[in-house]
């Protein structure tokens, strides 16, 4: 018999405002250990605003967020970082005049074993081995970088926190498709190591092939939800999100 998969995150009716105007309407879902899941959607969908319910940036006004098993709803945003989620954001936000590797190391300020220097140069080689071009650039101020190199170290970052779950907020965004697809190998590597991922983004043809289920997001609400192959060959998903006739 095959044991069932282990929930990590688990969403239930959430309910998220800013001030009087409601962009969650009542989300439910889940990530399971090992998963890449989907947020797809238009601009306006409520995507962003999942993962700010999630990270403790936006506390939601109604509904529950458990993070294995612990309910996280009202969490403080470093509290949620402690706990083991870690994310890559939107637009990157990294610290321009700080070096490549000053930026990394930022990842590491709420683990409590900051101070064990073998640990984060185990760490760093781990990110190094991902994004070797980041380890030829480590002196080099982050705001010299490209788009795709800054992107590199924005989750580099997120992953020096040795996160549990790794949220990644529109990780292709104005890349060139060369960084694009190599952005994605890295996600697949960084999965099949072992971190479960919950990736909102744009392209949405390149997140269904490398997520294992999905959800579409409208106004706020869930109005699907499958196993990404299922979304991939749904007609209303290739017509409204992959650009089919």
């Amino acid at each position: 018999m095959n044991a069932q998969p282990q929930t990590i995150l688990d969403l239930e009716d959430v309910h998220t405002y800013y001030g009087s105007i409601q962009a969650l309407k009542g989300i439910s879902l889940t990530v399971d250990q090992g998963e890449i899941v989907t947020l797809i959607g238009a601009n306006g969908a409520g995507k962003s605003t999942t993962l700010r319910s999630i990270n403790g940036l936006n506390n939601p006004r109604r509904g529950r967020i458990r993070f294995q098993g612990r309910d996280i709803t009202h969490a403080s945003a470093h509290d949620i970082v402690e706990h083991g989620i870690s994310q890559s954001p939107e637009g990157r936000r990294l610290f321009p005049r700080m070096s490549v590797l000053e930026n990394l190391e930022m990842g590491t300020f709420q683990r409590a074993d900051r101070a064990n220097r073998r640990a984060i140069s185990e760490d760093l080689d781990r990110v190094y081995e991902l994004f070797p071009r980041l380890a030829e650039r480590k002196n080099q101020k982050a705001g010299t970088l490209s788009g795709g190199e800054q992107q590199m170290v924005a989750i580099g970052r997120a992953l020096m926190a040795r996160p549990k779950l790794l949220l990644l907020d529109e990780p292709s965004m104005g890349l060139a498709p060369i960084f694009v697809e190599r952005i994605f190998e890295i996600i697949r590597e960084i999965n099949s190591q072992g971190t479960p991922i919950l990736l909102v983004e744009q392209n949405a043809l390149m997140a269904l092939d490398v997520a294992n289920r999905g959800y579409v997001l409208e106004t706020g609400k869930i109005a699907l939800a499958d196993d990404a192959k299922k979304l991939k060959e749904n007609p209303d998903v290739q017509r409204t999100y992959l650009g089919a006739d």
